[in-house]
């Protein structure tokens, strides 16, 4: 073509003038200057696309390229409000004042409703406030009793004990005098009973015994010596003196007439202590049991009827118990009232019941991003994350899968919360709204992707993709990140722009 053209112009510039000679020979060198472009431009890639072609064998080729690749798992979704609270009184009763409607906001302590019978709660909490201090004194009383019945107890035994100590000594006072001589009687006695009369007794012993040898000392001398006349006078002053210690020791000694009344009288004296340690034995550990038992079940008893009675008088006004919104009002005024009738709501977190198919069990986990579309609002995208899900299968009906079969279809359910950020938005948007519900399993950008076609699995897990180099295929090892249906992130092992064999012949 190019070599028509020139001889073309030979032709003409030998008809023409020198002016019209210059002319064509600069026609001429544009001609050339584009015939050379058109070459490296046009036929020479042309020839070097045909090679790699040649080279490929036929082969269907793509190029690595940068993209980006999320992993979905597509469901629907179900707006819901999840700290819903119902309120009503405590008892049932009319309704004297209601002071909010559906919609209205409300803050913690608001009063919402207030019972018309609140007076007689007040009456019902003074009576059984009265109920509750009679039974807490009476059990007091029962306490205080028992610890003034103990001493008392106390007291009586240590009396009984020293009336068996003093029946016991006038007894053994008789059972003395019994003895054969008096020597051996007050040896029998002095231990136990006569401690004063001992002393006394032994100290004119002690004179006695000192006046006989001072005595016997002068038994030799005329018995009108003055010295034996004067230790005589001694002598017989402390045989008077021992003598009337003794019968005063011994006198007192019941006659054999009142054995039996003595006997008697330490027989009871003894059966008194006995009695008395029983009784001490009965209420040192405390209050009588049974007596306890039916005080503290009294007590029990008016403090249970006490706190119902406050509980209705409290719930005879209900207050707001959080910041929210009033989601509906059953009840009227003058109208009496059964069970809840007011429901709220924190409407400023907003959650969504999701259900997903079965089979997409690997695309899902707690925490995992959601991307939601309203159905009322199918241009605007709003974000959320699972924070809940359910650990047991569904039929598309909702009753409970206990044993799958197989084929049979399932849904998997969770709850995903909204981010803060869209919340605000989606304040107007009525409870039940559903939604689309997209899991993103996992997302990679700005990575190298190639068409999942091109992958080459060794072994599991690991991977090769054919490229073209120098219009060869080389089978070459990679990285593969993320996979979905069409295309494979690589982490390693390309780079972008090179051309990867989708299909290459003979190669499986």
């Amino acid at each position: 073509m190019f070599t028509n053209l020139t001889n073309q112009l030979t032709k003409l510039t030998n008809k023409l003038t020198k002016k019209h000679y210059l002319i064509a020979l600069g026609a001429i060198l544009i001609l050339s200057t584009a015939g050379f472009a058109y070459y490296k431009m046009v036929a020479g890639p042309a020839q070097s696309a045909n090679a790699a072609k040649l080279a490929s064998q036929n082969s269907r080729t793509a190029m690595a390229q940068l993209g980006d690749l999320t992993l979905y798992a597509r469901g629907t979704g179900t707006l819901i409000a999840r700290d819903e609270i119902n309120l009503g009184f405590g008892a049932n009763g009319p309704i004297s004042k209601l002071n909010v409607k559906a919609g209205d906001k409300v803050h913690k302590g608001d009063a919402l409703a207030v019972q018309g019978n609140s007076e007689q709660w007040q009456a019902a909490v003074a009576t059984d406030q009265l109920s509750v201090l009679s039974a807490k004194q009476a059990l007091q009383a029962l306490q205080e009793n028992a610890s003034i019945v103990s001493t008392q107890a106390q007291f009586d035994l240590a009396s009984a004990e020293k009336a068996l100590l003093k029946a016991d000594y006038v007894w053994s006072l008789y059972q003395v005098r019994k003895s054969p001589s008096r020597w051996e009687q007050y040896q029998a006695a002095s231990p136990s009973f006569f401690r004063t009369a001992e002393t006394e007794l032994k100290r004119a012993w002690e004179d006695l015994k000192i006046a006989r040898a001072k005595y016997t000392r002068y038994t030799y001398l005329p018995s009108d010596n003055s010295q034996r006349a004067l230790a005589q006078t001694e002598l017989s002053a402390a045989q008077q003196k021992y003598d009337s210690a003794l019968h005063h020791l011994l006198t007192a000694y019941p006659t054999e007439i009142q054995q039996p009344q003595f006997d008697s009288a330490l027989t009871m004296a003894a059966a008194r202590v006995i009695q008395a340690e029983i009784a001490l034995d009965k209420v040192k550990k405390g209050p009588d049991p049974v007596k306890l038992a039916i005080a503290e079940q009294d007590l029990a008893k008016a403090e249970a009827t006490l706190a119902l009675s406050q509980r209705n008088l409290e719930q005879s006004t209900i207050l707001a118990p959080m910041d929210g919104t009033i989601l509906s009002v059953t009840g009227m005024v003058g109208v009496d009232t059964t069970g809840p009738f007011i429901s709220m709501a924190d409407l400023s977190r907003r959650y969504l019941t999701i259900s997903l198919d079965g089979t997409n069990i690997d695309k899902i986990a707690l925490d995992y991003k959601v991307e939601v579309v309203f159905d009322a609002l199918p241009n605007q995208i709003f974000t959320g994350r699972i924070i809940q899900i359910d650990p047991i299968l569904y039929t598309p009906t909702g009753e409970r899968v206990v044993v799958q079969t197989p084929g049979q279809i399932t849904v998997i359910k969770g709850l995903a919360s909204l981010d803060a950020s869209a919340t605000t938005s989606i304040d107007n948007l009525p409870l039940g709204m559903t939604a689309t519900v997209d899991i993103v399993g996992g997302q990679a950008k700005g990575v190298v992707l190639v068409p999942v076609a091109a992958l080459r699995q060794q072994t599991p897990g690991q991977y090769a993709v054919f490229v073209i180099d120098n219009g060869k295929q080389v089978l070459r090892p990679v990285e593969v990140g993320l996979i979905d249906s069409t295309y494979a992130e690589i982490k390693s092992g390309l780079k972008v722009g090179e051309v990867v064999v989708t299909s290459p012949a003979g190669t499986k």
